[in-house]
């Protein structure tokens, strides 16, 4: 076996690990094995290892990639916010693996995938399926079976006597599981479309409402907002008609179903409005912009200002800044934001531009589920989950493949 073959067949192994994560990463923290808390950064370390080790050659083109480059900028930028504040190490360290750790998920596929990307993204898209299908299915089931969740899950006046529960899966947060599924959803939508035995259409069809419904179930309105319009902007793009049929579905099923209908309204509520401006999530954004205001062009330093970093080292009191655009902003100030939005438009440019080369469907419905979630994170911090960012990474790394052929 050549050392392409081995490395290609990597890659299909770490891709499947990232697809089946969810669930595999349930089971072991389940067992107590050693270092199940470690498993995710065990892995990478690996698979790591194992690209540089046999495409080191491939290297230097990584680092001159938009999305690498980019990402070492937004690094330094952060470095020099924390030279400049001068805190606790620890919360800098923290927020800084949480933001780099998972690139390394780009950095393995984009160093071991050489030849035709979008075959194996087609191969991947069917395991990341079932797998999403399976994690909303419980989600379901949570939601019939009125599942006790948290009280601050609800808005206590308003929906506490309508909305018992919400679904959030193997997450522990309905947040995180909208945001997992709604960048799987548009593939789901591409295989039911592309399958041409009508057998496959039908089960690709099914997963598709097992996994909308648990999305759905959520009750996550950013999530639902942000979903919404990214699939509007992509059907424009592919058909009109259908963009406008899309609307008017989206639109009556907010209208026919009660519970839908409570979470919208409510958001439009003035008594939901006061309670965001009183420590709630406007609030805290409004904290966000005044710390930038002390700190214009490198923030008060990541890790100080709205992540699990600030909070766990006593820099932020608030639950969460419930923004990673805002919180990065905060933290990092002008320069790092700008540098961020750099690295993250770099990443997406590349999927987009991929569709509009080539004009094949999977890169346009892959841009629908990640714009989506780049949408999402400006009222969710959605980052931290590795459930999120591994699948986030690895798609922008086979968009990015093609620069990467020899």
């Amino acid at each position: 076996m050549n050392v392409n073959s081995t490395r290609r067949r990597a890659g299909q192994a770490f891709l499947l690990l990232v697809a089946y994560y969810p669930l595999l990463n349930w089971a072991i923290r389940k067992s107590h094995v050693p270092f199940a808390n470690l498993w995710e950064e065990i892995m990478l370390v690996v698979f790591l290892a194992f690209a540089v080790a046999t495409s080191w050659r491939k290297v230097w083109q990584l680092l001159a990639s938009p999305v690498v480059m980019t990402a070492l900028i937004f690094l330094s930028v952060t470095l020099l916010g924390y030279a400049a504040n001068t805190y606790y190490v620890g919360a800098y360290i923290q927020e800084a693996r949480l933001a780099f750790e998972p690139l390394m998920a780009f950095v393995i596929v984009w160093l071991l995938i050489d030849g035709d990307a979008a075959a194996l993204l087609r191969q991947v898209i069917p395991h990341l399926i079932a797998s999403a299908s399976v994690v909303a299915l419980i989600g379901v089931y949570q939601y019939v079976r009125k599942v006790p969740v948290p009280a601050q899950w609800l808005d206590k006046d308003t929906e506490s006597t309508v909305i018992s529960t919400r679904a959030f899966s193997l997450f522990g947060s309905p947040n995180v599981l909208a945001g997992y599924l709604e960048m799987i959803i548009p593939l789901g939508v591409y295989l039911a479309i592309n399958r041409h035995r009508w057998y496959e259409r039908v089960l690709a069809v099914a997963c598709v409402l097992a996994m909308t419904s648990g999305f759905l179930l959520t009750l996550t309105r950013a999530a639902w907002l942000s979903a919404a319009g990214s699939f509007f902007i992509g059907l424009l793009i592919l058909n009109p008609t259908l963009a406008a049929l899309f609307a008017v579905a989206g639109a009556a099923i907010l209208i026919v179903v009660p519970t839908f209908r409570l979470r919208m309204t409510t958001l439009l509520s003035s008594a939901y409005v006061d309670k965001s401006n009183n420590l709630g999530r406007l609030f805290r954004w409004r904290q966000g912009f005044l710390n930038l205001l002390d700190h214009p062009l490198l923030g008060s330093g990541l890790g100080t200002f709205g992540g699990s970093a600030a909070q766990k080292y006593g820099y932020f009191t608030g639950i969460s800044m419930d923004s990673v655009w805002i919180r990065v902003l905060s933290e990092t100030g002008i320069l790092g934001f700008l540098s961020y939005v750099a690295w993250m438009a770099s990443a997406f440019a590349g999927v987009a531009t991929r569709f509009f080369r080539s004009r094949d469907r999977l890169w346009l419905f892959t841009s629908i589920g990640l714009l989506a979630l780049l949408m999402n994170l400006f009222t969710d911090n959605l980052l931290d989950s590795w459930a999120i960012t591994l699948v986030m990474w690895s798609l922008f790394a086979l968009a990015a493949v093609s620069e990467a052929d020899r």
